[in-house]
């Protein structure tokens, strides 16, 4: 009997996902576990794996067709089975397929991903994705030559964002002859592009250049989105303090100084959030119909920005982590966001967002909220400003600016105030946080 393939839910809140690309095409012959698509959620691009052996029978929803997810998208079996004739009404390998990518994905995947033909085991490919290896290159040990992981060459692992895999797994071009400008060594889309010489039209690319028309689609779509409803259905105010981190800046420094993992100001800002949150349990709320439901968990968001986009992975029980761990959760879900590798638990379930702009030079600005959340907090950069000094004359001090927007709607001015001054306080004096 045919077996579906369908659009996975990856966690509670996807409703549906975009196939982003085939890399099958009817009348392939798959191994279980085998890559067979790219799919793209609102949160992150992934690979689909069939959960069975067997040959495409068809395939209904194309490449940039948007699917309901746990909705069929193709239909796998053995050769010349028959579909589901309901299915058939709507698309088979022998008529024309739904969608508006349909068409090109009866006719096979326009752009083969390299080594997509490749029998190889998940953990394999997923390395030499990492790494940059092309598997076509590799002789495999398991059944049917199938790559394995131990069959790899020990190669320099490659760090890329998920855009610049994508444009170089297009253009064939070896990541680990690329040179990265990102932090790190990162390579970004840009450093690829500099290699093929112009952005090629694929599904996931964001040729932003003038002229271009680019649609809203995947993460762009729902960002706009819940902009969009926090706009519209959110009376939102912000307010704005001044903080002196003369202080802070030197013990951060100290504190980096003595070895260990890097402690940001951001770190700093989340823990000292985090302790304000729980002094301040308003603040952790969200309303619900008619009621105010006060949240017991202190999950916070940390904006990521993207190529594609923004992404908020959550660092689950803040209040509970000191500094340094703080530090070394935010690093790893932020490294991990631009690879494209986070679950769904790690990007849900967060009642507080922090977001930063102090290192593009912005002082202040007016973040937006997070619904379902009821508020949000923006970093300013540090500014060196003249003061008064105690004893007379003058004085050099860093400040910066907190920005806190809040849902009006059940928060109002004053707690507002009592947080963010709560957070100010914290942070002039830096020492508490690491007790």
């Amino acid at each position: 009997m045919a077996l579906s393939i369908i659009m996975p839910k990856a966690g509670m809140a996807m409703e549906e996902g975009t196939v982003v690309r085939w890399l099958k095409k009817v009348g392939d012959s798959i191994s279980k576990g085998e890559t067979i698509a790219v799919i793209e959620t609102d949160k992150v691009t992934m690979d689909l794996e069939s959960d069975y052996d067997g040959t495409l029978l068809a395939i209904i929803h194309g490449e940039g067709d948007v699917v309901t997810a746990t909705h069929t998208i193709a239909w796998i079996g053995a050769p010349g089975e028959k579909i589901p004739a309901s299915v058939e009404q709507v698309g088979s390998p022998l008529s024309s397929m739904a969608g508006p990518g349909a068409a090109a994905a009866a006719a096979g995947p326009a752009v083969p991903s390299a080594g997509a033909n490749v029998a190889a085991t998940p953990a394999a490919r997923a390395r030499a994705a990492a790494a940059g290896i092309k598997l076509s290159s590799v002789s495999g040990s398991g059944p049917g030559g199938a790559v394995r992981l131990r069959d790899l060459p020990e190669a320099k692992m490659v760090k890329a964002t998920p855009l610049a895999r994508k444009v170089a797994e297009i253009n064939s071009i070896d990541l680990l002859g690329v040179e990265g400008s990102g932090a790190g060594g990162r390579i970004r889309k840009a450093d690829v592009v500099a290699r093929v010489g112009a952005v090629p039209s694929a599904a996931g690319s964001e040729p932003f250049a003038a002229g271009a028309s680019v649609p809203i689609t995947g993460m762009r779509r729902v960002i706009a989105d819940k902009m969009l409803r926090s706009q519209q259905h959110v009376p939102a105010v912000t307010l704005v303090t001044r903080t002196d981190v003369t202080e802070l800046t030197a013990f951060r420094d100290r504190m980096n100084a003595g070895g260990g993992a890097k402690v940001s100001f951001s770190d700093f800002i989340l823990r000292a959030a985090a302790v304000a949150l729980r002094d301040h349990p308003l603040i952790n709320s969200v309303i619900e119909g008619d009621r105010i439901l006060l949240r017991q968990e202190i999950n916070i968001g940390v904006a990521v920005a993207l190529e594609a986009g923004l992404i908020v992975p959550v660092v689950h029980g803040a209040d509970r982590l000191g500094v340094r761990q703080i530090a070394a959760a935010a690093r790893d879900l932020a490294e991990r966001a631009r690879a494209g590798s986070l679950t769904p638990d790690e990007y849900s379930g967060g009642t507080f967002t922090i977001t930063n702009l102090g290192m593009y030079g912005i002082t202040e600005f007016t973040p937006l909220i997070n619904v379902p959340e009821s508020a949000i907090l923006g970093i300013g950069a540090i500014e060196e400003v003249l003061r008064s000094a105690a004893g007379g004359g003058v004085e050099s001090r860093k400040v910066m600016s907190l920005c806190l927007t809040h849902d009006h709607r059940h928060i109002d001015g004053a707690p507002a105030a009592a947080f963010l001054g709560r957070i100010r306080a914290l942070l002039e004096d830096c020492y508490s946080l690491v007790g």
